[in-house]
């Protein structure tokens, strides 16, 4: 089987743009946005090194004007959050009611139960034993929690 040139400029602009979805950042569709200008400049039977110069223009163009506006939309900021980064404005149970002086106690979510300390140590009298609370944060193996439910 014999392959023209623009078809292997074209095979490479869409193995590229295949393998970007396995390596995110639109960095591979961005050398396929190139390959895809190589592959057009081709079929018009112009020289090998007028081609690599399309290639190499279009992708640095692509890199330049696309990528941004892809990254914009791909990567909105609302991504999933996972971990403890989860927790933060959930609601969780209080297992042991919070001490008054130090603003420490025991909360149960999702099964777990955490250390957890109150923002504000003159709430501790409304965090009593299964009272609801939410999480603010967390720092490190503690749940910082308030009785008032976060505002959205």
């Amino acid at each position: 089987m014999h392959w023209d040139v623009w078809q292997i400029w074209m095979a490479v602009a869409l193995g590229l743009v295949i393998l970007e979805i396995f390596v995110p950042g639109f960095v591979l569709a961005c050398l396929g946005v190139g390959a895809l200008a190589a592959a057009g400049a081709a079929s018009l039977s112009w020289s090998l090194t007028i081609q690599f110069a399309l290639a190499a223009l279009f992708s640095l163009l692509s890199f330049v004007f696309l990528r941004p506006l892809a990254m914009k939309f791909a990567f909105s900021g609302n991504e999933a959050v996972s971990g403890v980064e989860a927790l933060v404005g959930r609601e969780c149970r209080v297992s042991q009611p919070f001490d008054a002086d130090s603003g420490m106690g025991r909360c149960k979510i999702d099964g777990d139960d955490w250390r957890a300390t109150l923002v504000h140590r003159d709430q501790a009298a409304e965090a009593f034993e299964h009272a609801a609370v939410w999480i603010v944060r967390v720092e490190s193996n503690t749940l910082v929690v308030s009785t008032q439910p976060p505002v959205v």
